[in-house]
């Protein structure tokens, strides 16, 4: 299925009519930054060359290559959340930002249990990125913090021109994104679900936009928005993705294993949608980087997965974020604790999370086994509680309310702390 090539800043001041439909928006932002800024033209052309150069172009079926030890196995990125909101209603919760965290690292991971509606076809090139996001446990000074800034404005909606970046401007500015992906989670003009900054921009407006309606699983979130792809997708763009379409008619996303498609794919399809001669399979409408409904969109390719971790390459766009300080420490507690006796306990690994049933929770320490686990509620209250006997077991989680809960394990030694939330 050969790719149709246009020039890739070419194809970027293309306009393109699905913009009148409910949707992202980061062509149209792309399109005004490079009207404003004339030398982004020349940045964004030297990160393409930079990706080109460390990517291996490869047939389709075939992933591409970047230097295993350039680039971690999984890469942890800081995020900071900034919730403006003019009314109450908009002041989303913070189990449902959690919910959010909770889907970009199941959707980055490849452990979202819709994989499984992948046609076969496709099942092969569904690729785990490598991508693990945390909400920041340290600000721009060094403090604790939960990783959430919220603020109340006096401004209704926002549009396209990053006036939510801004505190003058009744928004909130954005943390070093050297050290954190910054993410604005607001009211945004009624056909807009958000969008993303231009990869080599400006840092004074650099992360991802989403409408607190499209944001997260529950709270908010709103049919057919309301499993969090919204945010998936932008981060795609935050991370050098193009739609799978070229944002042109059989345009170049330039990324080999997807095939070339006419358009944007709109609503839930399904069979096989052929355009531009990508016989004998069609568009790759499942793409998280298409326009379909949330509960249509189930991966991203081999090919997506190199072309995005390219920038953390040495000399990539976001190379400095490997360092950040806050990548140690999630969600206001460390994520490293020294007991008495000075050796390291991390927190156990749970999953999923969000949860409607059990939670697999895996303890990194025998040392804790035979320790106490509880579970308060945000009343403080204790709705579980059990002794620990193994490493690994199964937390029913079935009869709980739905909201965020902490989980307390006390045990070799010291204690530890974390978070889930019950759907």
């Amino acid at each position: 299925m050969a790719k149709y090539f246009l020039p890739l800043i070419g194809c970027l001041l293309i306009v393109f009519p699905g913009w009148s439909q409910t949707s992202c928006r980061s062509v149209e932002y792309r399109q005004q930054q490079l009207t404003a800024h004339p030398t982004l033209a020349a940045a964004v052309a030297d990160i393409e060359q930079f990706t080109l150069k460390h990517v291996q172009p490869a047939a389709v079926g075939v992933t591409g290559s970047v230097t295993a030890p350039k680039v971690p196995e999984l890469i942890t990125i800081p995020v900071v959340v900034h919730v403006l909101y003019n009314n109450n209603s908009e002041n989303i919760s913070d189990a449902q930002i959690e919910s959010q965290i909770a889907v970009l690292n199941s959707d980055y991971q490849k452990l979202n249990p819709d994989t499984a509606q992948i046609p076969s076809y496709y099942r092969s090139l569904a690729a785990d990125c490598g991508f693990h996001f945390i909400l920041a446990g340290v600000d721009t000074n060094g403090n604790v913090t939960t990783g959430i800034v919220r603020k109340q404005t006096n401004t209704t909606s926002f549009s396209l021109n990053d006036a939510m970046k801004s505190s003058a401007a009744g928004g909130d500015g954005p943390w070093d994104r050297d050290r954190y992906l910054n993410i604005w989670v607001c009211n945004l003009q009624a056909d807009v679900l958000g969008y993303s900054s231009v990869v080599g921009g400006s840092p004074a407006v650099d992360g991802v936009v989403v409408s607190y309606l499209a944001f997260g699983t529950m709270g908010t979130a709103q049919a057919p928005y309301n499993r969090g792809r919204t945010c998936t997708h932008e981060v795609g763009h935050w991370l050098n993705l193009i739609h799978v379409w070229g944002d042109a008619d059989c345009g170049n996303d330039q990324v080999a294993d997807t095939p070339p498609q006419s358009q944007a794919t709109y609503g839930n399809p399904s069979g096989i949608v052929v355009s531009c001669d990508n016989t004998p399979y069609g568009n790759m409408y499942m793409d998280y980087m298409d326009f379909t409904d949330d509960i249509g969109m189930h991966m991203f390719t081999d090919g997506q997965r190199d072309r995005m971790r390219t920038l953390f390459m040495p000399g990539g766009s976001r190379y400095a974020l490997l360092s950040s300080p806050a990548a140690a420490a999630p969600a206001g507690e460390p994520e490293t604790k020294v007991s008495g006796s000075g050796a390291v306990l991390l927190t156990p690994s749970l999953y999923p999370n969000p949860a409607s049933s059990y939670i697999s929770v895996t303890l990194r320490d025998a040392s804790q086994v035979g320790g106490l686990l509880e579970v308060y509620n945000q009343m403080g209250q204790i709705v579980i509680a059990m002794r620990v006997t193994g490493t690994s077991f199964q937390l029913n989680v079935s009869g709980l309310a739905g909201g965020l809960y902490f989980m307390r394990l006390v045990g070799g030694g010291s204690q530890e702390i974390s978070k889930f939330v019950k759907m």
